[in-house]
C-alpha cells in the first residue's frame, strides 16, 4: 500500500512540474527527453528502492539449542524410584508399582502365548485361572496378592517380580 502511495504522490508531484514547465516554456516547443525520460526514471528507481527495502533476504539457519538440564543416569533413576515405592503408599504401591509390573507380566504372557493382551488381563484377574494360566503360583502371589509392608519387604518384592518374569516361559 506504500508504494501505491508513494507512486501516487510522485505522479502528483509530476505533474505540477510538468504544468509549471508547461508554463514557462512557449507552446510550440515540444517537450524534451529530459522533460518526459528523467521523471520515469525516477519513478522507476523510486520503486526499486522501495521494494529492495521491503524485500528480505533469508535469515541464517541457527542450531536449535538442546537445554542442558541435570539428567541422572538411569541407575540412579531406579534407585531413586525403588526408594519412592518403598516408604510410598499402598494405594500408591499398589495403583503405579504393581499396575507396571502386572502390565510387564500380560504384555510377556500375551507375547508368548499369542493370546490378546485384554484375554490375559482377564485370565490372570481371576484368582482361579490366573495361577494355572502362568504355571507359577509364587509370582502370581506376588503380584495379585496383598501388598507387602513398606521398606525392604517391598523393594525385595519388586526384585523377585522383575526376576520372576524375565524368567517365565510357558
Amino acid at each position: 500500500m506504500n508504494t501505491v502511495r508513494l507512486l501516487f504522490w510522485s505522479a502528483v508531484t509530476y505533474a505540477v512540474i510538468l504544468v509549471l514547465v508547461r508554463g514557462i516554456f512557449p507552446a510550440e516547443s515540444t517537450p524534451t527527453i529530459s522533460l518526459t525520460g528523467i521523471p520515469l526514471i525516477v519513478m522507476v528507481l523510486i520503486i526499486v528502492r522501495d521494494l529492495t527495502r521491503r524485500s528480505t533476504s533469508p535469515s541464517l539457519q541457527r542450531p536449535i539449542e538442546t537445554s542442558t538440564v541435570f539428567r541422572p543416569n538411569p541407575v540412579q533413576f531406579l534407585n531413586g524410584q525403588f526408594r519412592i515405592a518403598a516408604s510410598a503408599s499402598n494405594s500408591y504401591f499398589e495403583n503405579a508399582v504393581r499396575a507396571r509390573l502386572r502390565e510387564l507380566l500380560i504384555t510377556k504372557v500375551s507375547l508368548e502365548t499369542g493370546l490378546t493382551t485384554e484375554t490375559v488381563r482377564r485370565e490372570l484377574s481371576d484368582p482361579s485361572r490366573g495361577p494355572r494360566l502362568l504355571e507359577d503360583e509364587s509370582l502370581y502371589r506376588l503380584l495379585y496378592g496383598p501388598a507387602p509392608q513398606r521398606g525392604l519387604a517391598r523393594i525385595n518384592m519388586i526384585g523377585d517380580a522383575i526376576t520372576l518374569i524375565g524368567d517365565w516361559k510357558l
